[in-house]
Parts: C-alpha cells; structure tokens; sequence
C-alpha cells in the first residue's frame, strides 16, 4: 500500500490526459488506479487548462481521494501535514500516459527500503512509474513545480535508485498519440483474467466477450445494467425450451451460452471501469441464480412433452431447488470468503475449489451439447443428483469451518 501519489500530466505534443480509453480519460483512470493501490492524495501537476481537468473529476462517486492540483505557477508547496497514512509508506509516482494495475505498486513496494531515496521502474528503458519516500516528497514536488521532468528530479536520479524489470503478471504501458485506442483497450481486457475461470471461460467465452465489452465501453450501460441484460437473454433461452422439440431446446442452449458470454462482460467492464461494487456482486449472484432456475426448469418441461421421460417434471422441480438452496450459502461462502483465507483450514480450501467450479459457466456447454446430441434427460439427471450433492456439501463444509455462525455478522455490515 501507498501513502499518496503525484500524478504528472505530460505537456508539449504528450497525450491529452482527457483521452478516452476503456470508457475513461487518462486522468480519471490514474486517480482511481492510485486510490486502489492505497492512495487518500493525488497530487497532479499540471499545467494544461486545470478548469477542464477539474470538471472531468469533479461529481464521479468513485474519486474519493483528496486532489491537490499543482503546476509551475504556483509559489508555494501545499502542506503535507494533512496526508493521512503510516509515513513509512512509499508514495507512487506517474505521468497520465502510463496505465498499469495497482497490484504492482503493492509487488514492488516492499523493495524500497526507508534508507533508499527511491525506486523507478522502466519498461524497455523507459522510466514508467516511482516509488519514493515520504522525506524526498517536499523537493520532488518543488522541482515539479520548477518545470523539471519527474523521471528527472532528484529524488530519483540518486545513486542508490533500483530499477528493477517489471512483473509479467502485471499490465503496464505507455500511451502515445499514435496508439490506436482499441489495440490499447483489447490489451487491458487481456490483462484482467479472472482466476475462477474455466477453461470454457478461457478458450471460448472470453474470446467473444472481450470484442463486446469494447464495444459495451463506449456505451452508458452500467456494469449493474449489463448483467440484467445477461439474465434476460438467459430467461428468454429457458422459454424457448418449453415447446420441446429439437429446434426450441438448440435455441434455447444458444441464447444459455449468449448469456454466459455477457455475463463475462459485465465483470471486464466494472474492472476497466472502476465500478466493481458489492451490490454487482450480489446481483451477479442472483442472476446466476435466477437463469440457472428457470434454464433447468425449461429442460424438465421440454423433456416431459418430448415424452422421453415421466420424471422429467420432477428432476427438473429437484434441480431447481437444489440452485435455490445453493444461493444463500453461496452468498455466505462469498462474503465470508476473507475470513475463510485468514483460517486457511482445509475446508476453506474445499469451499474455494466448490467455489470456482460453480462460477466457472462450463455447465453452459454441456447443455448446448446435450441439447445438440438429443441427451436433455441425461443432463436433466446428472444436474439433479449434482445440485443436492453441491449444496449438501457447502453446506456441512461451512458449518466445519464455523463460517455459518458469521451470518448475522455479515447481516449486521449489510454486506448482503
């Protein structure tokens, strides 16, 4: 974690900070960036028109940070006693062309010692971002002021610096004027894997997803708003089931899969956007929820007036039981997730392996094979016995690692 940031607004022919990309300027997503890494100040020195750069900060809910805005007008160094924070953390220090993922400030945080005046890392040879310590604030922000380059203070051209090279599980990267914004964008949605994802999610839905989500980004539509829209397009799969027959169930598991590829954009969006909250969460899981019902209803009724099996009505009335009781302790098992890591019991372990296999959306291919191979009833069957076996087992797991007890605690934060 960081104490504050200086972000630096590039002058002369540097790219505009007011460049859009991923649905957000260059600014906007350097404040929200250095406030995920730690950050309650962002300094931004700047000399370019401060009244436009204001407006595009000013009223967005998601910069809760202090801005103190800087530029080489100014006489006088505002005070940094007001900066809340251990004064041991380091500060980050950026220009609005470089974008990265705030877990690399907290990789390489660790690497600068108090006694070490600072540390740049480069990408390519080129200074990309700094860390430096609280004590060598005062005169890098001077020299800011002064019109000297950041990558050129001395705070950072010090003979102790270290510049080590970058982590490959990070995305950083410079944007240029001549940049195409959409090679940029595909590059950032490469870099936000999501570790619960199957491999149907890899290979196939996220090849599909990722082309829509840059086209979502350019949209009003909320993260919130998209995963509705996931669910809709999934309930309409489900009805078209219901006539039975070959055509109505093959429809029905393509629209499913639709569904399952929008609902992987909901998540690229609120992560490039900075929306994620815990209301999209819970309605995520909801949703999920709400398709995952109506889908295996729609298959029980298709396969009784397909007349292949008596049972139908009641495997599919099981199935979908069994995703109804699987929701509140999948919630619990979520929002308890935390204290879950802290534990580190083996049942923990098994929760998080229940977990990932729940919201890896690879079901979503069985039923468009078992629907293109005439086998609903034995997806049907199969989904049913696994359903009580899924919710049954999270169930006694959480009360192993005394995880249900939390549910008032949970209630109380209104975290559900």
């Amino acid at each position: 974690m960081i104490a504050a940031a200086v972000i630096v607004v590039p002058g002369g022919r540097g790219v505009s900070p007011l460049t859009r990309l991923g649905g957000l300027s260059l600014l906007k997503r350097a404040v929200l960036t250095a406030q995920k890494a730690g950050a309650t100040s962002c300094y931004i020195c700047s000399d370019r028109r401060p009244d436009e750069l204001r407006r595009d900060l000013h009223d967005d809910h998601r910069v809760t940070s202090r801005i103190i805005w800087l530029s080489s007008t100014d006489k006088i160094i505002p005070s940094l006693e007001k900066i809340s924070g251990d004064q041991a953390k380091p500060w980050v220090v950026f220009s609005t062309d470089t974008i990265f993922h705030h877990p690399l400030v907290q990789e390489f945080s660790h690497l600068l010692p108090l006694r070490q005046s600072g540390l740049l890392l480069d990408s390519a040879g080129t200074p990309s971002l700094a860390l430096v310590s609280t004590v060598q604030i005062p005169q890098l922000l001077t020299e800011l002021m002064g019109g000297v380059r950041w990558s050129e203070t001395a705070a950072l051209t010090d003979s102790t610096l270290h510049r080590p090279s970058l982590s490959q599980q990070f995305f950083l990267r410079h944007v240029t004027p001549a940049s195409r914004p959409p090679v940029v964008e595909h590059e950032l949605l490469l870099s936000l894997e999501n570790p619960r994802d199957g491999n149907v999610d890899t290979y196939f839905n996220r090849k599909l997803s990722r082309p829509i989500s840059r086209w979502l980004l350019r949209t009003p539509l909320t993260p919130n708003q998209i995963t509705v829209l996931s669910c809709m397009v999934g309930v309409c799969g489900a009805l078209c089931f219901f006539p039975g027959g070959y055509w109505g169930p093959l429809c029905g598991a393509l629209l499913l899969q639709f569904s399952v590829v929008l609902d992987c954009c909901d998540g690229e969006v609120a992560r490039v956007k900075f929306m994620e909250s815990p209301l999209g969460d819970w309605l995520d899981i909801v949703c999920d929820t709400v398709v995952h019902i109506a889908i295996f209803l729609g298959i029980g009724v298709a396969v009784w007036r397909d007349g292949v099996s008596h049972h139908a009505l009641a495997l599919a009335g099981i199935l979908a039981v069994g995703g109804f009781l699987a929701f509140p302790l999948v919630t619990l098992a979520e929002k308890t997730e935390e204290a879950g890591e802290r534990r580190g019991g083996w049942e923990d372990r098994l929760i998080r392996k229940l977990l990932a296999s729940l919201t890896t959306r690879d079901f979503s291919l069985l039923v468009v094979v078992s629907a293109i191979t005439g086998k609903l009833l034995w997806f049907l069957w199969g989904a049913a016995i696994g359903a009580q076996v899924f919710w049954l087992s999270l169930a006694w797991l959480l009360f192993r690692a005394g995880r249900l007890g939390r549910v008032r605690q949970v209630w109380e934060r209104k975290e559900i």
